[in-house]
This record gives C-alpha cells, sequence and structure tokens, in this order.
C-alpha cells in the first residue's frame, strides 16, 4: 500500500540522516560521498585506486608532505595553489581515509574512483 511504501521512505531517510552525522562526526573533513563509495569498496572486498583532491592549510612542509606521501602509498602527489592543494591518486581504504582525516593540517578531502580510459576497472 502506499502508506507502507512512504513509510519505507521515511525510514530510508531517517536511517540515511543518521549515517550523514555519524559520517561527519567520524570523517569530519572527507566528501560524504568519498565515505560511501570506500564502504561499498569494503563490502565487495576491495580495494580501489582513488584521485584525492586534498585541501592543505596555509604554510605547511610541502616537501615532507610529498615525502610522507610517496612512504605511506609509493604515490608522488602534485602540489597546486601554493602548497594548499594536493592532488595524489593511489589505493584507498576506510583506516586510510580516517589517518589522512586525522591529521592537523588537512582541511578537507574529496575523491573520486580513478579511471583510466573511461573505466575504473583495472
Amino acid at each position: 500500500s502506499h502508506l507502507s511504501l512512504m513509510s519505507d521512505i521515511e525510514d530510508v531517510v531517517n536511517k540515511f540522516n543518521k549515517l550523514d552525522d555519524t559520517l561527519k562526526r567520524v570523517y569530519s573533513k572527507v566528501d560524504p560521498l568519498l565515505v560511501v563509495s570506500l564502504i561499498f569498496d569494503r563490502i565487495a572486498n576491495k580495494k580501489n585506486i582513488y584521485t584525492l583532491e586534498v585541501i592543505l592549510k596555509p604554510g605547511q612542509d610541502t616537501v615532507a608532505i610529498r615525502q610522507d606521501v610517496i612512504n605511506q602509498t609509493g604515490m608522488a602527489p602534485s602540489f597546486y595553489l601554493r602548497g594548499t592543494k594536493m592532488i595524489v591518486s593511489h589505493t584507498l581504504d576506510l583506516d586510510f581515509l580516517k589517518w589522512m582525516n586525522d591529521q592537523d593540517g588537512i582541511e578537507s578531502i574529496k575523491g573520486s574512483k580513478f579511471s583510466a580510459g573511461g573505466s575504473s576497472d583495472f
């Protein structure tokens, strides 16, 4: 019936709002869509490569950050906007994203699955 459909939809919306609140608390600097994508990866037991756009607080030591990223991921990041924007592609999971979220020098993190030639399947 229409009524039970409405309550199902309300249920989805309410649960989503709870999830959204939790995401904002645990991954305070991260675009929620990135976290959701990584949750799907985890369920599928896959690690995908993501291209991340990380906004850094001004005045960071980009040489040290670059080395840190290479040590952590094996990938070299690119810096833009006088070192306040970093772009890097590497495999990503929820644990590593949480570690990044908790770094003092990071303001925000966005990302999407890396696509080579229009396909994200390697």
